[in-house]
């Protein structure tokens, strides 16, 4: 058995992210303080001064395509002051997608159900601001206006996540027709639903088949491969809440086999976006997953110059051997 990380990988996507998402919040916030100190901005966004500074000297090297003079972010910093001459656009506040707004509500939910009284109004009215900034959201006058119960493509994520939030709360059952990627496979489910988050931007529920003491049967079920979400007349026993670390979100790290691989140079982005950690050079290592892994070297297989162990690489041998044997018969 190959051990498994100790330590976060460097450079994650998600602490790039929200460093961009930082310094967007902090351009509006002197837009609309304009006489705010540089001690007063970076207390209030949880940062040191001195990296305040070089975020601000890194936005004045954004620009639009040919950096031509009027088409760069311009902004100077004077003492404690900071003025805004040219952003392009950047010191806007920042727009929620459906997926967000339907996150953040959920958020404000639970934040206001461990609130004291005198507290939770608070949580609530966000909440209440946030429902009707969807529900302001304009139909597009080039487009026929759709009826708001069926689901379009641009809010199905945050209808669906509407729906199991409804389900969780209220303690009932759950179908739903779900495409599993390890197996490739298209089947219903009903699923005692105890927890839905969004990692990402993407909708999960975790959840049980059955009623069970502990959460060791509980299952992840990404909301974009759900179809035909409905929640059943059927009461569920009491929700199971998992913790969630932001780091290892679904506890990859707990795997108890790993797998180690060699990648190409023009692989090494797997580290920002698959559940990939860097070992030394282009070697990573992988939880072994067991079909869902097989799947990934195969689909990968040009960037993948080794694989360790060898039963690992066997196993993926061995269903490349019956993809094709299908294709053959196909053909």
């Amino acid at each position: 058995m190959i051990t498994g990380p100790t330590t976060a990988r460097r450079g994650s996507r998600e602490s790039a992210l929200r460093q961009v998402r930082r310094v967007l919040s902090v351009l509006a916030w002197f837009r609309a303080h304009p006489d705010a100190s540089l001690m007063t901005t970076a207390d209030r966004f949880g940062v040191s001064v001195p990296q305040l500074r070089e975020e601000l000297t890194r936005v004045q090297e954004s620009g639009l395509p040919g950096m031509l003079p009027g088409s760069l972010v311009e902004l100077s910093v004077s003492g404690i002051r900071v003025s805004l001459e040219e952003t392009l656009g950047l010191d806007r506040a920042l727009a929620l997608t459906d997926t967000e707004v339907a996150a953040l509500e959920l958020n404000l939910e639970k934040l206001a159900s461990i609130l004291a009284d005198e507290e939770r109004e608070d949580a609530d009215a966000a909440a209440r601001i946030v429902r009707s900034v969807l529900r302001a959201r304009p139909v597009p006058t080039t487009s026929p206006v759709a009826d708001p119960a069926t689901p379009t493509p641009d809010n199905a994520g945050a209808t669906v996540l509407a729906t199991l939030r409804r389900a969780t709360a209220s303690r009932r059952w759950v179908r739903f027709t779900y495409l599993s990627v390890s197996s490739d496979t298209l089947t219903d489910r009903e699923i005692i639903p105890d927890q839905v988050s969004v990692v990402d931007g993407v909708g999960y529920l975790w959840g049980r088949v059955a009623e069970a003491d502990g959460t060791e049967d509980q299952r992840c079920f990404a909301v974009p491969r759900m179809d035909a979400v409905e929640v059943l007349d059927r009461s569920a026993p009491a929700a199971l809440p998992r913790e969630i670390d932001a780091e290892d979100p679904f506890g990859f790290r707990d795997a108890d086999d790993w797998a180690e691989l060699t990648l190409t140079e023009e692989a090494m982005w797997m580290l920002e976006y698959l559940p990939v950690w860097h070992i030394d050079g282009t070697q990573v290592e992988i939880p072994d997953t067991g079909a869902w892994l097989e799947r990934f070297l195969l689909a990968y297989a040009p960037d993948i110059t080794a694989v360790a162990p060898a039963t690992v690489r066997a196993r993926a041998d061995a269903r490349s051997v019956v993809a094709l044997a299908a294709y053959r018969r196909l053909a």
